[in-house]
């Protein structure tokens, strides 16, 4: 197969990558190559909102990395999903849209050199990319491809649990995307008419008509080539080809904050120990690549409820009943996310920001059933909002074939344990404040219910899984350890850029499909400034 050259090359089609090449091939001056391991994203299922969340776990769709054994639960290993198609995984996502508190971003610029990333620099950027399908706001931008809109449906026990939380002492939040999330509010959704609108619908689909932009789906990529300090050429495996495309200009890496690293290492950039044991060629000795994995614990906890939710939808007659509404009008089941409310919360009155994030889902699994449980009921999952805790990502071996080693820690802080203790005490107290009391037949999980916090800690870590928001494995920074510079350069080599979740210094207190958009934003409009910069 032959892939002509290219003055930039972007390696992964997902929340950043997609950005990415659309921006850089927008002017029709650049020649433009995206390289997506995956498939195209443009069936029926992708554009279903709920057919995307059934795409989980099916190879085709969905990396489904296995993890090593997680010390901080109990050895437990757990498998990390992440979409694979292009749109990655805002294609098999719960569709959320947040972008986190000004406080993440500032933090990033003041606190940890990150200059140029403040809360006030990078918001242009959050409403350069939203087509806002609500009443007009100056929180909100109508310009941009991306569509986010209020969910079409909504459960009225999602504002019930905004009382409660109102009840309990938090602030009822009215524009989250404002840079406030302290306090309860319900979401927004990447949704258009009733559609998911991941990143591939949103960038993409009109992008990829350009004849200076060619998309390649199905390429794996092995590795960057590097020549005299400068990133020159991408090697990747298309339809069972080894394939070599260079670059005139730049080589941007976008494969996420689970594969970037790995793309990293397997072309000799990264710590030198690591890179000897499976035979490659130093490059650039970089100790942090791959270090500082973050991502989100997720602890459950159910209730059943005297009125019907969404479970009360599971059965073959209203299934199908739903299916044709949403095939004829774009509306009913097939149309909800499974977040409709969220709360921050400060398990020590003390603290500056919340330490814990909850997310309200008004449906309740059965895991003995793997599948919707058949009584009504909710779910909270709760998480650290900036975990402590700090993982790792390594190679298993130097072919590009074998997935990265994820080493997680979810909880290996004790101050994240900490959190989710206190935290999920906090949650059996929302529940029972008067607006929820009423409705809440009895809790459901943990089952059997912890008494002391010995117990709470062992119900964590035998139930907690991932909250799908992995981050920081090639960390920004203004120091020399760090990954990538401020402008998203990765040190020491010319010509080459790391552009995607992993270059998040800390987790921003959010889901990060939001953020992960931000950054491709950003870092497209850097490369094309730098471009008109006289070397």
């Amino acid at each position: 197969m032959q892939i002509e050259d290219a003055d930039y090359i972007v390696i992964g089609g997902g929340a950043s990558g997609a950005v990415v090449a659309n921006r850089l091939s927008e002017d029709g001056a650049h020649r433009v190559v995206l390289l997506e391991a995956g498939d195209p994203a443009d069936g029926f299922m992708n554009k279903m909102p709920s057919g995307g969340l059934t795409r989980m776990n099916k190879p085709d769709a969905d990396w489904m990395y296995k993890t090593e054994p997680d010390p901080s639960l109990g050895g437990r290993e757990m498998v990390w999903n992440a979409g694979k198609m292009l749109g990655g995984s805002s294609g098999i996502n719960g569709m959320v849209y947040i972008r986190g508190d000004r406080r993440d971003y500032d933090q990033w610029a003041n606190e940890l050199g990150c200059a140029g990333w403040t809360w006030n620099e990078v918001f242009p950027y959050f409403l350069r990319s939203e087509n806002w399908q609500g009443a007009p706001s100056q929180s909100h931008g109508t310009h941009g491809p991306l569509a986010v809109s209020e969910p079409r449906m909504s459960h009225p026990l999602a504002e019930t649990f905004i009382d409660a939380c109102e009840q309990f002492g938090l602030r009822r939040v009215p524009d989250y995307c404002a840079g406030d999330v302290d306090g309860a509010f319900k979401n927004y959704t990447t949704q258009l008419n009733g559609q998911r609108w991941s990143t591939a619908r949103a960038f993409l689909d009109e992008a990829g008509k350009r004849a200076n932009l060619r998309i390649v789906t199905g390429a794996l990529v092995d590795k960057v080539v590097v020549k005299n300090g400068r990133a020159t050429a991408v090697v990747a495996i298309v339809n069972g080809e080894q394939v070599t495309v260079c670059a005139r200009r730049e080589i941007i890496v976008s494969g996420g904050a689970l594969h970037s690293p790995a793309i990293l290492l397997r072309s000799g950039i990264g710590p030198a120990a690591e890179l000897g044991k499976h035979g490659i060629a130093v490059v650039r000795d970089l100790p942090e690549v791959g270090q500082n994995l973050q991502e989100h614990v997720s602890f459950p906890s159910t209730f059943e409820v005297d009125v019907p939710t969404w479970n009360n939808l599971f059965g073959k007659v209203s299934l199908a009943r739903e299916f044709l509404k949403y095939v004829f009008a774009r509306k009913g089941l097939m149309t909800m996310i499974p977040v409709e409310a969220m709360a921050y919360l400060r398990t020590n009155p003390d603290l500056a920001f919340p330490d814990v994030k909850l997310s309200l889902g008004l449906m309740m699994f059965d895991l003995a059933k793997g599948g919707p449980a058949n009584i009504p009921g909710m779910a909270i999952f709760q998480n650290v909002a900036k975990p402590k805790s700090r993982g790792e990502i390594r190679l298993h071996s130097a072919n590009p074939a074998d997935k990265p080693l994820i080493a997680p820690q979810l909880v290996g802080h004790p101050d994240d344990l900490a959190s989710m203790v206190a935290g999920a005490k906090m949650v059996r107290e929302i529940f029972a404040q008067p607006a929820l009391a009423k409705h809440v037949k009895r809790q459901v999980s943990p089952d059997p219910m912890p008494q002391t916090d010995a117990e709470w800690e062992q119900a964590i870590k035998s139930r907690s899984s991932i909250g799908f928001h992995p981050v920081a494995t090639c960390r920004m920074g203004g120091d020399e350890a760090s990954v990538v510079d401020p402008r998203l350069r990765v040190r020491g080599i010319e010509g080459l850029r790391v552009i995607d979740a992993s270059i998040m210094p800390v987790m921003p207190a959010a889901n990060t499909n939001a953020p992960s958009i931000m950054v491709g934003e950003k870092g497209a409009a850097m490369i094309l400034e730098d471009a008109r910069v006289p070397a």
